[in-house]
């Protein structure tokens, strides 16, 4: 580290299986061309030229570990494409009536494509699925729902290189009020551990995961999942990953945390809002309307299912944020991150969180002498964060103390809590996350970090091996909420603190506990309970969102492919013309996957495959004819 700026340099010393979830905000649903087998030869390719990910890792190279930390942390570059209705594509007529047109784009060795629409405009009556080579993922159906004042929308990451566009379009629909145009294919090389189950050839369960392969951070971070109390669940279900696009189309990402406010009641107002860094958006960009915000990416439940990381990674999107509050930021100050002063930023989420997200809005406290800088006995200051934008990771300490700011000096007064951490690390992507006191509550937001000390040669290693694409950092400077309470220093003005949105009542509470993001009702510790599936109706919703195939079958690897509305326990049961069962089992938190069903030694005949949530059934006939 640069002997200018030693963070730190007076610092005391301070004593179950199932299929992973992985989906955006969507109606659901399978492509009518795969539903239906419907065959579409010659579709049209768009070719796109790649960014040179390579020259861009070069310039990184070139920043201090301090300058990675305190900047988005770029995962993707983007293809400048001209794609759009209907000349990229080719339509066909289903014998439902229903139009088919589809269209492909490709980006040649291509980890994963995402895509930044300039124009989205969808009429009743037309739904959008994306779907990767294999067509083993599936996103959408995205529709009018799905529309955007500013015509702006952006769809996450799919596997591979190559990612079909598909539009359903519903008799009666005039195909000229089908406003769509994709202007980037963003090419992710980072954050994207959650797209692997999609390589696997067959299923895409967990037990064929590599359960060694932990992403890109430091070998030394350790799963969030791991922390232990009952005062850390509610914290790490608040910690999301954001992903904007900003300047020459990078994708940079960051930490947030949600966060409740005292004017949310349980069935009444609940707004989602978000806190994360300025820095998280180099330009300082105070327009509410401008693209960065519309076409941001905010990632739910980016983590390990338990502790040893055997699980893979789940991710859960949601499209579109409104900017409420931030402290000035200028291009250049992560630069010399010093001239940083005011360090937050406040979003609200345009749409409802899913009740199936399972989110939470943190708690937090807003003064200082409520915060618990040294937790009783079995208690530790933590933090939750995605380094280098891998699942998410926790960091914990004995203790916080109050820091001046830039001089880090101790001060009661300061506006930052130094954190020295004693059990795991942050790297760039941890920035904007929040740190909790021994109770929970949120308590600040990541600004800047260093090493102090030495860390074990070990740690620049990356779990899935080579070197960490991140700089493993014990020392962490963050934001004081009690500091953005009244800010008012520069910024936005009139939106450059947090106390009118996080007290809009003006109520002078001190505190504010976590509540459930989807109903805001209170929440009094961590964890949840598991519900049986309860079969109770037939669920058309549910039969148009699975497929069976190949059927008739000739081998008995039969393939369930599903594409939920919102992520259900789903029970499987295969069952013969006399109503006996030949194969069940049961998938927990499924959204969208393929599982692989063995029937290699059920005899031939004609069979149901039934699959059951909470909501209801369906049935599905098999032919088994080897």
């Amino acid at each position: 580290m640069k002997k200018s700026f030693l963070i730190f340099s007076t610092l005391l010393v301070i004593g179950s299986t199932g299929l992973n979830v992985n989906a955006q905000i969507s109606q659901g649903g399978i492509p009518l061309s795969l539903r239906d087998k419907v065959a579409l030869g010659n579709i049209p390719v768009s070719k796109y030229a790649s960014p040179d990910w390579e020259a861009f890792l070069a310039s990184e190279k070139t920043l201090t570990p301090e300058q990675k930390f305190s900047r988005p942390f770029i995962v993707a570059l983007s293809a400048a494409t001209d794609f759009g209705f209907p000349q990229s594509g080719q339509m066909e007529v289903a014998g439902n009536g229903y139009r088919i047109w589809r269209g492909m784009i490709s980006v040649e060795n291509a980890p994963a494509l995402g895509l930044a629409f300039d124009q989205y405009a969808l009429p009743k009556g037309v739904q959008l699925f994306v779907t990767n080579e294999n067509k083993k993922q599936i996103s959408g159906a995205f529709d009018a729902a799905n529309n955007d004042p500013s015509g702006l929308f952006v769809i996450d990451a799919i596997q591979g290189d190559k990612v079909f566009v598909e539009l359903n379009i519903a008799p009666g629909v005039n195909i000229d009020d089908i406003k769509l145009h994709i202007d980037k294919a963003i090419v992710y090389h980072r954050a994207i551990e959650h797209l692997k189950p999609y390589l696997i050839a067959g299923e895409s369960t967990l037990d064929q995961y590599d359960s060694q392969l932990n992403g890109l951070s430091s070998v030394c971070m350790i799963n969030a999942i791991c922390a232990t109390g009952d005062y850390v669940a509610n914290p790490r279900k608040a910690t999301v990953q954001t992903l904007s696009i900003g300047a020459g189309g990078q994708v940079g990402l960051c930490s947030g945390t949600l966060v409740n406010n005292t004017g949310n009641t349980a069935g009444g107002t609940c707004k989602p809002y978000i806190t994360t860094a300025s820095h998280c958006e180099l330009t300082g960009e105070t327009n509410n309307s401008s693209a960065k915000f519309a076409q941001l990416l905010v990632r739910f439940n980016f983590e390990r299912p338990d502790c040893a990381g055997t699980g893979a990674t789940n991710g859960l999107s949601m499209t579109g944020v409104n900017l409420i509050a931030r402290s000035a930021f200028q291009s250049g100050w992560e630069q010399n991150v010093a001239n940083i002063k005011g360090d937050f930023m406040l979003y609200e989420l345009k749409n409802a969180i899913p009740a199936a997200y399972g989110a939470v809005l943190s708690g937090w406290k807003r003064q200082d002498a409520d915060v618990q800088t040294t937790p009783g006995a079995g208690k530790k200051i933590y933090g939750f964060h995605h380094p280098v934008g891998d699942n998410k990771k926790m960091s914990s300490s004995a203790s916080t103390a109050s820091y001046a700011w830039p001089s880090q000096t101790p001060s009661a007064a300061g506006t930052r809590w130094g954190v020295q951490i004693t059990e795991g690390y942050v790297s760039p992507g941890s920035s904007g996350s929040g740190l909790f006191d021994g109770n929970g509550y949120l308590i600040g937001i990541a600004s800047i970090a260093g090493q102090v000390g030495s860390i074990p040669a070990n740690c620049n290693n990356a779990a899935a091996g080579g070197t960490s694409q991140g700089p493993p950092m014990n020392a962490v400077m963050y934001q004081k909420i009690s500091n953005t309470w009244e800010y008012n220093e520069n910024g936005i003005a009139g939106a450059n603190s947090f106390k009118p949105f996080l007290d809009p009542g003006n109520t002078g509470l001190a505190k504010v506990n976590a509540v459930n993001a989807t109903t805001c009702t209170e929440l009094t510790s961590g964890g949840g309970t598991d519900g049986a599936v309860t079969i109770n109706r037939v669920d058309e919703q549910l039969d148009a969102n699975i497929s069976v195939f190949p059927n008739p079958n000739k081998d008995g690897n039969v393939q369930l492919q599903f594409n939920l509305k919102e992520a259900a326990d789903m029970q499987v049961t295969v069952v013969d013309v006399a109503g006996r069962v030949v194969y069940e089992t049961r998938l927990k938190g499924a959204r969208s996957g393929v599982k692989n069903l063995d029937l290699q030694n059920v005899a031939n005949g004609l069979y149901v495959v039934k699959v059951a949530t909470a909501s209801g059934f369906t049935g599905k006939k098999l032919l088994l004819n080897r």
